[in-house]
Parts: structure tokens; sequence; C-alpha cells
């Protein structure tokens, strides 16, 4: 048998300004191995990845493809060695069809400049096979779940004669049945002799799917174990160098205030939402995927239009046709997809921070820059942004320090109520901590926190009340101490009634 690794890298280094992203890191991959990356935001994970994917080069150290050296200059080259990357951000053209999309890039022509059709076609059904995926392959892919996405990316992938798959946070967006496909899938891949890199910020998945683990912090590599040696404490351990304690909440008043009120609220995806909200108080929203918890979230900040309904603020019925009408009340928002809806990436995070500002930062729109930078600098120090420099484009850092900038512009316009929709998806677990933390702040200084997550620990762990959505409808508000990771899923599947709990 075989026993040269499909990929070895060896004291891979690299520099950016200002920060050393990886210092002197080793890497191997085995044929046939599920290998979990793990790590902080920053910690070097992704670009090691990108270096052997040939995005980056490595200021030293070298890469060996199956026992030979070799230089990786971009993808294309990396795609003709066997290696593919799947990431987080599917890149996929959203108006081209599956069988488009599968042969992107490796189009078999006549060669006369005329596509053979009937080959892509074979070819996207083969791979798609492959992945046991059956799909119309003249359908849009825009008009596709994510899963199903998913899939395509990864028969694209395959259609490389990938020997190596990099997988970057594949479950992120996911059901947890789509999950468990996924799993099936890269297992069956697996005992095909595929070597599979799965990235995760999701540290129990590792336990189910992976054959190694290997972390990495600030740059460097500390261990790898083989899973069947290792425990979720000694990992995170390695990942953050301290424990991550369990928060403790003081107890919330039994004179709370209510400060938010919604009373028939029906949208094109909502029906007759009714709840109320209070100062001091984590109220949580669970759901499966399309119950219409962001759909709830975008309609009370007026980011949709609602229908019927009536929404009030410390006991004022309010009129929200638009974000700025939400603002204005005292509503802050962090939607679940930062980079698209929460940020400019392309701006500095003194930027961005200031965006809910301006109209108190500007006198006869001159801004006050000495002010600005000020507030910025505060935050930064505050939120422990890093690095701190108020200067940084935002698309520069992590997802974590992202997150962290959003939830600054929000604490700087000082809003009474702010929703956070899926606020740790995609950060690793010692941000995780801290994001959960400052919510916890956030309620024991008064202020109104509603916060909606796919995953039920976190909902169970930080909060004090629990909304449970089904098919655009609440169908449960649950106490924290009676509500139970089984009862929520009954609720949401369907399979408590919604008369029980209300």
């Amino acid at each position: 048998m075989n026993k040269v690794p499909l990929i070895e890298m060896q004291g891979i280094t690299k520099n950016f300004p200002g920060v050393t992203a990886l210092d002197n890191v080793d890497f191997d991959l085995k044929a046939g191995e599920i290998h979990a990356l793990v790590g902080e935001n920053g910690a070097g994970k992704s670009t090691l990845m990108r270096i052997l994917f040939g995005v980056h080069q490595p200021d030293a150290g070298k890469i060996l493809v199956k026992g030979q050296e070799v230089s990786i200059p971009d993808p294309s080259y990396a795609q003709k060695l066997g290696i593919s990357m799947v990431h987080q951000e599917l890149l996929l053209v959203p108006d081209m069809n599956v069988a488009q999309n599968i042969a992107l890039g490796r189009e078999t022509n006549f060669g006369s400049g005329f596509l053979n059709w009937r080959s892509i076609f074979k070819d996207a059904k083969e791979n798609l096979a492959r992945v046991g995926v059956e799909l119309d392959l003249k359908t849009p892919v825009g008009q596709l779940s994510v899963a199903q996405q998913q899939m395509i990316e990864i028969a694209k992938a395959l259609s490389w004669n990938a020997d190596v798959l990099v997988m970057d946070e594949p479950t992120s967006c996911l059901t947890p049945h789509e999950v468990d496909q996924l799993f099936v899938l890269l297992k069956n891949l697996a005992g095909q002799g595929v070597g599979i890199i799965f990235i995760t910020h999701r540290l129990e998945e590792i336990f189910e799917i992976a054959d190694r683990v290997t972390v990495y912090r600030d740059g460097c590599r500390i261990n790898s174990w083989p899973i069947k040696d290792v425990s979720m404490d000694k990992i995170i351990n390695a990942m953050v160098d301290r424990k991550i304690d369990d928060m403790h909440r003081k107890k919330i008043s039994n004179s709370k205030k209510e400060i938010l009120r919604v009373e028939g609220l029906c949208t094109h995806e909502l029906d007759r939402i009714s709840f109320s909200a209070y100062t001091g108080e984590i109220l949580g929203i669970a759901g499966l995927v399309g119950a219409g918890r962001s759909e709830l979230a975008r309609a009370v900040f007026g980011a949709d239009p609602i229908k019927k309904g009536t929404v009030f603020v410390n006991g004022t019925p309010v009129l929200i046709k638009s974000p700025k009408d939400a603002v204005l009340n005292g509503i802050g928002f962090l939607p679940e997809d930062r980079k698209v809806q929460g940020l400019v990436l392309s701006s500095s995070m003194e930027s961005n921070m200031a965006l809910c500002m301006y109209d108190r930062l500007s006198k006869f729109t001159v801004v006050k820059r000495k002010e600005r930078r000020n507030l910025t600098r505060h935050y930064i120090d505050s939120l422990k942004i890093t690095p701190p420099y108020p200067e940084r484009l935002v698309r520069f850092l992590s997802g974590g320090n992202q997150q962290k900038v959003v939830i600054g512009k929000w604490l700087a316009r000082n809003v009474e109520i702010i929703i956070f929709d899926e606020p740790t998806r995609g950060i690793d677990v010692g941000a995780k901590a801290e994001v959960h933390q400052l919510m916890i702040d956030l309620v024991e200084a008064g202020t109104c926190v509603i916060m909606i997550s796919s995953e039920l620990h976190e909902i169970l762990h930080v909060s004090d009340r629990i909304l449970v959505m089904r098919e655009g409808r609440i169908v449960a508000d649950l106490e924290n101490q009676k509500a139970k990771q089984k009862l929520i899923m009954e609720y949401a599947t369907g399979f408590k009634k919604q008369t029980e709990a209300l």
C-alpha cells in the first residue's frame, strides 16, 4: 500500500503587511482521510489552504503532492494537480444552469469554437451521480437550495479528477438533515480514496466526520491527533490557550419592562405574529431553515414590507417602513449575512462604525473626523478588535472581528433593542464566547437583545426565553428553564401542537 501522503506542506511561512499569518507551519493529508482543520479566526488555517490552492504564494517552505515537490502559482494549476476547494461562499453563476456551472473552466468544444453540449451534459450527469444527486441539468442554479448548490460545487470540484477536496465551513448554511446527507457523501468519497480537508467552527462535527484533527493558533501548528485520542476540552484549550468558561447571568428582575411588542404582524412569509420582548432579557428565536425567523427580524427592522400588524416601542405604536425608521426608534439589526448586508467591505473600520452615526457626527454635511476617529478607537479597544487600526479595510479582518465591527456600529448608536441574526455563524469558539458575553453585558445594562440562531445549544445556553417558529408562525413561547433541545425540535417540526405552549 502506498504510504506517501497525498499532500505534505513543510515549513510554510506567510507574511502580510504588519501580520505573520503563518510561521513555519506543517500539514499533511493521507489518501482516504478526512482531516479536520480547526482554530480561531486569524489562526492561519484559511491562509494555509489558500496557499495549497494557489491563491497565495508562501514566503518560505515547500509543498509536496504525492511525494513530488511542486510550485502552485494559481488555482487552475492546483486543479490540474488534483486539488479542489469548495469555498464557504459558493462560487457558482446563478443565471447559468447546473451543467454549465459544473463544466465552467473545462468546457469541451468541437475545435471550431462551438461547445459540445452533449459532452458537457454527459459529464455533468456523471459527476452528479458520483455525489448521489439527481437534478434537472437545465435548471439555473440560482433557483436551487443552498444544499443543492453545495452538491453542485462538490460535483464541479470532483470533475477535475480531484484527489484532494478542501471543504471550508461546508455546513454553515445547512439544516441538520442536509448535514447528515453531506457527511454520508464525504465518507463515501473518502472510501474511494479522496483525501478531504474539513474546516469548521462547529467542533462537535469533527467527532462525527473526521479521522484526524489539527489545531492552529496565531499562525502556528499547535498539535495534531487521531480523533479517537482527543476530547473536546483538549481541542478548545489548544485553540484558544485559555479556558472558555460557562457564562454566569445575573437574575433578571421580576419587574422587567416591556420595550417591544408586535401584534398581528403579517407579511408575504409571516402569519399573525405576536410577541413581546423586555429590557434586560435575551429573547431567543429558534426554528428550522425556512420557518420565518430572519423574515421576522427584517420585518421588525423595516427591511421587508409589513402587510398588516402593529409594532410598539415602549408602549407606543410606531410606523416602521424602512431601516431608517427602525434606527430612529432605537432598533438595531445584525443581519445573518454580515458581509453583504452588515458591512461595506471596501471601507475602513472607521467608516463602517460611523454608518449609523453621521447625523450626530456631522455639521452642515461636514464630518467631524476627530470625533469619528475617537468613537472608532473606543469600540476597537472595548471590543478587542484586532488588528486595532481604524483605517484597516474590513474585508481584511477575520469573521469574528468583522462581526465585532457590526456590533460596534450599533453600540455607537446606543440603540435600546438589538436583533442578532445568527451572531456566531462562521466565527471560532473564542470569538463566539466573546459575542455571547457581549450580549449578556448588554442585557445587564438594560438593553433588549433578540437572538436568532440555528444552533440549539446556543439558544439554550444564552437565552432567557425562547420563541419557536414554524411555517411563518410562532408555535411556542418557552421559559429557558422549561426548554429542552428535544422539546424545541418537536415544536419546530410540528410534532407538538401550537396550543400546548401558548
